[in-house]
């Protein structure tokens, strides 16, 4: 048995220093980079120095595109190159999310040109991102902040004058909000609840609704935290949760709050896909599959 756990070992250090390194074995057991209260400071700091994202879609309806988890390595990056395509290739208003794990190790993220290129510009060709534990591992926050420059954030869509959604995004990339983020949430959930606006929807990675504990301390947040949030977006009336993280679809109503977790987008996964959704006085989404590699 002792053979065993040496063999595993050994295993995992020759995984770790592999070119295209997908273990953190540190960051696997506990947080070795900034905690989430440090990053909700620095996000809060860049958001400070910056105008409201207030996006006219030109259109009371509009389309968003969603995926999560796309784990890009040097050579493996086909399924978010594609998705990205779809994206551009969309004639509609729209917007398009990312729910994080964008990378799968350390200096992957350039690797992303496609996602990079469109992240936080013009109307046309906007993506929002946020922070999945994958992208913090290895003391990577100061590169993700250097792409993406924020992890919690918000932003919403007009047509206009007329308000329409507010998005909100949270960094749970590190299995838990923190006091400082749940706080603000609070406030702000409170503040934005009184301004007209058609919905709000809220976008993370960590789901919140735990099918094992595979992904170490990220897995899910506390019970107690849980507790809190849940409650936190019923008493608010979020239609929508939207999470990454399990690379495995599911949705959960709790509390009238539809929590969709989607599939992946990494290339070696099979029977992933990403979602499309229509939003308008209703919401209408698919998921769609990656074609095979």
């Amino acid at each position: 048995m002792k053979k065993n756990y040496l063999y595993i070992a050994a295993a995992l250090l020759l995984s770790a220093c592999s070119e295209d390194s997908t273990l953190d074995i540190a960051g696997m057991f506990s947080p070795n980079g900034e905690v989430v209260n440090t990053r909700f400071e620095q996000s809060m700091a860049y958001n400070q120095s910056r105008d409201v994202i207030s996006l006219d879609m030109g259109a009371d309806e509009y389309m968003v595109y969603v995926c999560t988890d796309s784990h890009i390595t040097r050579k493996s990056h086909q399924n978010l190159d594609y998705f990205i395509a779809q994206y551009k290739a969309e004639t509609a208003p729209k917007v398009a999310v990312h729910l994080g794990d964008v990378i799968d190790a350390q200096k992957n993220l350039p690797c992303a040109d496609s996602i990079l290129h469109f992240a936080g510009q013009t109307i046309a060709d906007t993506i929002f991102v946020t922070p999945g534990n994958h992208d913090i591992y290895f003391k990577q926050w100061q590169e993700f902040r250097q792409f993406f420059k924020t992890g919690t954030y918000w932003f919403e869509t007009r047509n206009g004058v007329k308000k329409l959604d507010l998005f909100i995004c949270l960094d749970s990339a590190e299995g838990t909000l923190g006091d400082k983020q749940t706080e603000w949430l609070r406030n702000l959930l409170e503040t934005k609840s009184k301004e007209g606006y058609r919905r709000m929807i809220v976008f993370t990675h960590t789901h919140l609704w735990k099918l094992d504990s595979s992904q170490g301390h990220t897995s899910n947040m506390a019970l107690e935290e849980t507790y809190e949030i849940t409650s936190l977006l019923a008493q608010y009336k979020i239609p929508y949760v939207w999470s990454g993280h399990q690379h495995a679809r599911q949705s959960v109503v709790f509390k009238g709050v539809n929590y969709l977790v989607l599939n992946a987008t990494k290339d070696t996964e099979k029977g992933q896909s990403y979602m499309t959704a229509r939003i308008g006085d209703d919401i209408t989404y698919q998921h769609i599959n990656y074609p095979e590699l």
